[in-house]
């Protein structure tokens, strides 16, 4: 199994319930928890793509930068349940300036790569007030 291969699966309220061999270390003790609650503030992140995902029954990828890392999530709909591909496509290094200011052009490179998928606009306000 492959660093690509690495996924964890929630249900519909975002409990973590099974995650693959090569994430085991790192999120095994998560089993049963809440993503959110294991991860915080990452429902602000990608929240909403996992509600997308959900509600469209489409796959989402985003790019984001979360606990010092450019990190892609695809995120794949499957009934009830989410099925997470993380993939950290580049960290934070803090050894030297120099390897920091390498580091930042290398995520803001993976971050800029990706235009963020347009959305939908939301309702004029006449029509939500519609009863």
């Amino acid at each position: 199994m492959t660093a690509s291969d690495d996924f964890y699966v929630v249900d519909c309220d975002d409990r973590i319930i099974q995650v693959s061999d090569g994430l085991h270390e790192s999120m095994g003790s998560f089993v049963g928890n809440s993503l959110w609650e294991c991860f915080p503030r990452t429902a602000d992140l990608f929240g909403e793509y996992f509600d997308d995902a959900r509600e469209s029954g489409r796959e989402v990828e985003l790019t984001t930068f979360y606990a010092g890392a450019a990190i892609r999530l695809r995120v794949v709909p499957a009934g009830k349940y989410l099925t997470v591909y993380p993939k950290r496509l580049a960290e934070l290094n803090l050894r030297t300036l120099g390897t920091l200011a390498e580091s930042l052009r290398r995520i803001e490179e993976e971050l800029s790569a990706r235009e963020p998928e347009p959305r939908d606009p939301p309702a004029p306000e006449s029509l939500q007030a519609l009863p």
